[in-house]
């Protein structure tokens, strides 16, 4: 059985290495890059070893202050930093110097893993790292340490620390020495010593050893991480989660907190009698998957369970996402276009594990439960290998970025349809031409189509919202209006208005900085253009972007330069 480990790589500098080594060896690894998305991983699963550089060890205090007891290893440049560790009651196994032996970071995991109550291996892994264990495993029990000068027992019941034999001082004193170990089976006693809570504690050891000036802010932001950590989002459903959409079909994608791009991967179980064919639509980034792979575990219990991925997208992030899911599901193929199949052999992944659609008589697959994929090609929507597919017996419709929509996490649900105008504003941003969508949309429309689950964005649910878009897709300009300067400065300053309506906060006054260095501005008039004019819509959404300005302040400017007919591309 492997162990899971969640790896916090703000610097990206193991998770390259470590994600091979752990796809061999058959653990597992949640890799974040962000404090952020570490502590989504904590809502939807338990790693039992958190790594992370000896320089992110805040980290790893708000992790404990969350309620959620895992064992650190850290990365560390020279065996001095040790001693830190060692303040905290840390010891050999809680560390690995750079540059690391693979093997002996392996070891370590498995190490602490371990069921052994061996007194070898107890000492081994000395108090702290016994006590985090016994807390994350809810265990009864009474932890004695001592050495020649003196000992101290820790009571612990149903994985909540009650009490002590000494006083927090004498215990910090001997958990940075070698110490004997014993557990003893718990019994009710009159303990001389309690405290609150585990993390009454837990902090007395922690803060010790922490400037004041430092405890503070560690203690606020571990307040933010145990209420982020315990609070469903405040979404209507709860997207750390997999989200069951219909019999046999699971919503299992990775929401964008701080965009307007919310990629939804979708788990589809095709059954009958015995036989059961998973398979899974789209796929994230390198970093997004773990995820993913966390939510297909939560339903088919095993990723190697998963028989194929239909890939729609062939951008680096989603070849990374493939890499993965074919490293963690030896049997499984890659179902794609011939295009799209070409690009995934550029980048190493063999041909053996691609089936091409293009091979499959009529366009359709038939699987072994007798359910017919029809796969439709759509050139161009957005690049040469595009195409949906049309499970022909319920009349799902499953699209890449065709048919996608903006939406913020706030207004994005899997369970609920979109906004026809969220359509049109990422349809003006994707599709190179009127007459591309035109052709596309006259195959499509002759379909029977009862939703369409797309890439990104809320779904279509109702037959009546799916004619309503088709309709108003059909009516978009054949093309944008070719504006001169004028007009176009004229757009983009009253745009440059809106913007200096809303409360000033740090992102529009970057937003502005940044701006100035293409154009001279004074107040909200634009003097002099350093740029391509006809460029320069595109160039301010990008710096929005670029900048983190508010989601829907960036779809606010998206639909001013759309409903002044200017095409804008990202």
């Amino acid at each position: 059985m492997g162990v899971l480990c969640l790896l916090l790589d703000k610097r990206k500098q193991y998770f390259p290495l470590l994600v091979d080594i752990f796809n061999v060896t058959g653990h597992k690894l949640l890799v974040a890059l962000e404090e952020e998305k570490a502590f989504e991983f904590l809502r939807v699963s338990s790693p039992e070893v958190l790594l992370l550089s000896i320089e992110d060890m805040d980290f790893w205090f708000k992790v404990l202050k969350s309620g959620k007891y895992i064992t650190p290893i850290f990365f560390i440049d020279r065996y001095e930093e040790a001693d830190k560790l060692k303040e905290y009651g840390l010891r050999d196994v809680n560390y690995v110097v750079l540059p690391f032996n693979p093997m002996e970071l392996l070891t370590k995991i498995v190490s602490i893993s371990k069921d052994i109550y061996e007194q070898a291996h107890l000492e081994y892994l000395d108090p702290i790292n016994l006590l985090l264990k016994f807390l994350r495993l809810g265990k009864t029990l009474i932890l004695t340490i001592e050495d020649e000068e003196g000992k101290c027992s820790l009571y612990l019941s149903k994985g909540a620390i009650k009490g002590s034999s000494c006083d927090i001082e004498k215990f910090k004193g001997l958990i940075t020495k070698e110490v004997r170990i014993k557990l003893e089976p718990y019994k009710e006693e009159e303990l001389p010593y309690k405290f609150k809570d585990n993390w009454d504690f837990i902090s007395s050891i922690i803060y010790s050893h922490i400037p004041e000036h430092k405890v503070s802010t560690i203690k606020e932001e571990a307040q933010v991480a145990l209420v982020e950590a315990q609070t469903v989002p405040k979404y209507k459903v709860d997207l750390s989660q997999a989200i069951e959409l219909k019999e046999g079909l699971y919503w299992v994608g990775v929401e964008d907190n701080k965009g307007l791009f919310q990629k939804n991967s979708y788990l589809r179980i095709y059954e009958k009698d015995s036989i059961k064919v998973p398979i899974l639509i789209n796929v994230g980034t390198h970093q997004d998957y773990a995820l993913i792979r966390t939510k297909l575990e939560q339903v088919v219990g095993t990723v190697d369970a998963v028989k194929g991925l239909i890939l729609m997208g062939s951008g680096l992030d989603e070849a990374s996402g493939v890499v993965n899911f074919l490293q963690s599901s030896q049997r499984a193929f890659v179902i794609t276009s011939l295009n799209i199949a070409q690009k995934l052999k550029a980048l190493g992944i063999p041909l053996s594990r691609i089936k091409t659609i293009e091979t499959f008589p009529g366009g359709r697959l038939k699987l072994a439960t007798g359910d017919i994929l029809r796969f439709i090609s759509t050139p161009f929507l957005p690049e040469a290998g595009s195409f949906v597919v049309l499970e022909e017996s319920k009349g799902y419709l499953f699209t890449g970025k065709f048919l996608s929509s903006l939406r913020s996490i706030e207004e994005f649900n899997p369970l609920t349809d979109t906004e026809i105008e969220d359509l049109l504003l990422y349809t003006s941003l994707h599709v190179p031409s009127q007459d591309v969508l035109s052709f596309t949309l006259k195959k499509i429309v002759r379909e029977s189509i009862a939703c369409v689950y797309p890439m990104f964005g809320n779904p279509m649910l109702s037959e009546s919202l799916i004619k309503e878009a088709f309709s108003k897709l059909s009516s978009i300009p054949n093309n944008f209006h070719e504006f001169d300067e004028g007009v176009i400065l004229e757009v983009c300053e009253s745009l440059l208005k809106l913007l200096k309506k809303r409360p000033e906060n740090d992102e529009i006054i970057s937003f502005f900085e940044e701006l100035n260095q293409f154009m001279y501005i004074e107040d909200t008039k634009i003097h002099k253009v350093f740029v391509d004019i006809e460029r320069l819509p595109s160039l301010m959404l990008g710096l929005m972007f670029n900048e983190n300005l508010e989601p829907n302040l960036i779809k606010e400017a998206i639909k001013h330069f759309y409903l002044a007919g200017i095409k804008l591309t990202i």
